[in-house]
């Protein structure tokens, strides 16, 4: 399978719902773009944008991994994570916070993260890099800010060049911090997404962030598979069931696995 024919096959499979989808694929053999300017409510996805200022000022010596932060109980919001539902847990290291909003998407350890790394800091970060459709504007779990407007948004195009800079050497962050973060994007526990089919004997490394709201599912990844690398971010919304848009993005990520080894193969050959 060929570029031409990847793009081909996943045009194919969303003709039907293909408003639904913002689609980046980025690969050594070239890029594909289905909708990939439109700005979309980020959901999760907004959290690999904290992950990369919060390493910026860790190298700027603004932050410290091993610094610990008190969490006070009016701090903790529900959805995705951990830190709401553990007994006693009061202080943790800003490592331990980004391991927990990354791996389990823990709201409140992001939520904190926001106020540590800072949102107007994030903006400008992605401002800088050329993310135009992104913008933080609210906490997680922030029905309040919701509800009058507030809101958190990304494209595709933007949520590819930020795996970009996590995955290729770059001017924004040194490669100890990209294999830093690649580390804990290794870790991911939601892997009904893109990683739906990936098995152990494909040898295929994955770093990846999903997202979703009511009605939305989004799935963000680094492939690396021998000397290959795909990023691909895939943001989807308008879902009456969110089981509808998961099963499309798992296909699309079983295209990408075929993709990615078909091309190996064609390498040796």
């Amino acid at each position: 399978m060929n570029l031409i024919q990847l793009e081909n096959a996943i045009r194919d499979l969303i003709q039907n719902n293909k408003h639904n989808f913002s689609i980046s694929i980025h690969t050594q053999e070239g890029n594909i773009s289905i909708n990939a300017a439109k700005q979309r409510k980020a959901a999760s996805l907004a959290k690999i944008s904290i992950l990369l200022e919060a390493y910026r000022q860790i190298e700027n010596n603004k932050l410290s991994l091993e610094t610990p932060i008190y969490i006070n109980k009016s701090a903790m919001v529900g959805g995705s994570g951990v830190l709401n539902y553990l007994t006693n847990s009061h202080v943790h290291s800003l490592q331990n916070l980004l391991e927990l909003m990354i791996i389990v998407s823990d709201n409140t350890a992001s939520n904190l993260l926001l106020e540590h790394v800072g949102m107007e800091n994030i903006n400008k970060l992605t401002e800088k890099t050329g993310c135009k459709q992104t913008i933080i504007k609210r906490k997680f779990m922030d029905l309040q800010a919701q509800m009058v407007g507030f809101e958190n948004y990304t494209s595709s195009q933007d949520i590819a060049t930020l795996l970009k800079i996590i995955s290729k050497n770059n001017v924004y962050l040194s490669d100890k911090s990209r294999h830093q973060m690649l580390e804990i994007l290794s870790n991911q526990q939601f892997k009904d997404k893109l990683a739906a089919y990936l098995t152990d004997d494909d040898k295929i490394e994955i770093y990846h962030k999903s997202g979703e709201l009511q009605g939305i599912e989004h799935d963000a990844a680094i492939f690396k598979y021998h000397e290959n690398t795909i990023e691909v971010a895939v943001l989807s919304e308008g879902w009456i069931n969110n089981g509808e848009g998961k099963k499309y993005i798992a296909a699309i990520g079983k295209l990408l696995i075929t993709y990615l080894k078909a091309g190996s193969r064609e390498g040796k050959g």
